[in-house]
């Protein structure tokens, strides 16, 4: 069987590209840097004895990504779980942002991931896979920062549970991980409210969890509680908060 990472050549999409190798099955993984693409490939390949292709493709320009991956997929074993840990976030994000930084961000964090189900569906659905979204705390509510990122992550959610309104959990699983800080170069030298996870901590839940039940899920946990106080607060009250 074959798993399909989109985002592989770093951070948490690395990480799950080494974890689910070591369970065993083939790999798809894509990024856009081609000598990344190579080393990742042909190490996974050699230390764990399984079939790894890469596709060097970048999503933010692409206008029907899923192509390329169906046409890489040919020959593999059948695809049975989708993995998106792609996303890309920019400090001018704040509301001044001009259209084309406007759509390379929205490109990325929604369609991207919106046209690569679509187009990997009909196959997912033949073998009752699973598609993997991530989010991110940043959509939790609207805030002066992070404004079009949150808004493309807050799309995701959408996606999510329509995806699970359309088809049956014997059809299709989908899981989404609504992630805190994680530790990568995007988050390096950021003073942050709460120490940054470890990508290879994060990878190894969802490959234990991957072949479960649809959810959603926060990580880290606590998360699931400040969303809770954050969304409840009143207007009048949230809007007075810095983050």
């Amino acid at each position: 069987m074959t798993a399909v990472i989109v985002g592989a050549s770093s951070g948490l999409g690395r990480a799950l590209a080494s974890e689910l190798a070591s369970r065993g099955g083939d790999l798809l993984i894509v990024a856009s840097d081609p000598r990344d693409l190579e080393a990742i490939a042909a190490d996974l390949s050699l230390r764990h004895g399984i079939n790894v292709r890469g596709v060097a493709m970048d999503v933010g320009i692409e206008a029907n990504p899923s192509a390329r991956i169906l046409t890489a997929l040919e020959g593999m074993s059948p695809i049975t779980g989708l993995l998106l840990p792609i996303g890309v976030s920019r400090e001018d994000d704040d509301g001044t942002l001009d259209a084309r930084g406007i759509g390379q961000l929205l490109a990325i964090n929604l369609h991207a991931p919106l046209a690569i189900v679509h187009g990997l569906l009909a196959q997912l659905l033949q073998t009752r896979g699973v598609v993997v979204l991530f989010g991110s705390i940043a959509s939790i509510r609207g805030r002066g920062r992070n404004i079009v990122y949150a808004s493309a992550k807050r799309g995701l959610i959408s996606l999510y549970e329509s995806l699970r309104q359309r088809y049956r959990p014997d059809e299709l699983r989908v899981q989404f991980y609504q992630l805190g800080f994680l530790a990568t170069n995007l988050t390096y030298g950021m003073r942050l409210p709460m120490r940054a996870l470890d990508p290879a901590s994060v990878a190894k839940t969802v490959a234990r969890r991957i072949g479960g039940r649809s959810a959603f899920r926060h990580v880290p946990r606590r998360w699931r509680s400040l969303s809770i106080v954050l969304r409840a607060l009143p207007w009048t009250v949230y809007r007075h908060i810095r983050n």
